[in-house]
């Protein structure tokens, strides 16, 4: 596990020393698995401070996707392991359910809405996401992890909870990485 990355030039980018050091302690774990030092949540919640020529942003975010792709499938592993079968499809089901109650909801009221004159989330594109999703949920259509993390949404005042739809999705590529760690072990 190495990485290079480019420099943004003129741009923003993120600050290259704490990028280095967090991959740093990311390589230490991913070189030996039972340090348990960092996991896929660590990963997941890193931020970096932007700074004029620091690494590009993409390249880093795209990284950071892969390292805690592999964290979590290694957690997911484990966790199946230590649990079995029945107890890892309950679990899975819990979160599948919690994602089935929230796209059950109407459209435009998914998620708590800001104060105007706030902005959040666009609660259309939102929307029509949770339809995809709850087309995945319901009818088993396919969904990737990479599908969910491209997913961008424009901001609008009154929109939705930004906070909220994050969290929703997370959850979302928790359930995603859990279904694939089950059709690997059901193969």
């Amino acid at each position: 596990m190495s990485f290079a990355f480019s420099k943004s030039g003129s741009k923003l980018g993120y600050v290259p020393s704490q990028v280095d050091e967090f991959l740093a302690s990311a390589r230490q774990q991913y070189l030996d698995p039972q340090t348990q030092t960092m996991d896929a949540a660590s990963v997941r919640s890193a931020r970096f401070e932007l700074v004029k020529d620091g690494y590009s942003i993409s390249a880093v975010d795209t990284a950071m996707e892969k390292l805690e792709d592999v964290f979590a499938e290694r957690e997911l592993n484990r966790i199946y392991s230590s649990v079995g079968q029945s107890d890892f499809v309950r679990l899975l089901e819990e979160g599948l359910e919690l994602l089935r109650t929230r796209t059950s909801r109407s459209k435009g009221k998914l998620f708590s809405k800001r104060k105007w004159p706030n902005r959040g989330y666009n609660r259309k594109q939102v929307d029509n996401f949770s339809s995809r999703i709850a087309t995945h949920l319901n009818q088993g259509a396919e969904l990737t992890v990479k599908e969910v993390r491209l997913a961008v949404f424009k901001t609008q005042r009154g929109g939705y909870a930004e906070y909220q739809v994050d969290a929703f999705i997370e959850k979302l590529v928790e359930v995603l990485q859990r279904e694939s760690i089950l059709s690997k072990h059901s193969s």
